[in-house]
């Protein structure tokens, strides 16, 4: 159970980054009008932390082998207890 764990976290981690990697250019050589680069950088990981973890799950979806690209191929797998009643 605890692998799983791992893995579960590893394949959330990786978007993370790929989102916080997107925050950080968003602070090189961009300019709008009333915003901060912290509000810029902000919204870049988030949008782009979402777009990716989507992106790189839709095509796991048709293309296993893709898993890579949110860390792990091997998707976790979670048991359900039972209540015995």
């Amino acid at each position: 159970m605890f692998h799983q764990w791992i893995i579960s976290l590893w394949r959330t981690l990786v978007p993370k980054v790929v989102g916080g990697g997107l925050g950080w250019l968003a602070l090189h050589d961009i300019q709008i009008a009333d915003l901060t680069e912290g509000q810029i950088a902000f919204g870049a990981t988030v949008f782009g932390a979402g777009l990716y973890y989507g992106l790189a799950r839709a095509a796991e979806q048709h293309w296993p082998v893709l898993g890579v690209l949110l860390g792990s191929t091997k998707q976790p797998s979670y048991e359900t207890k039972t209540s015995n009643e």
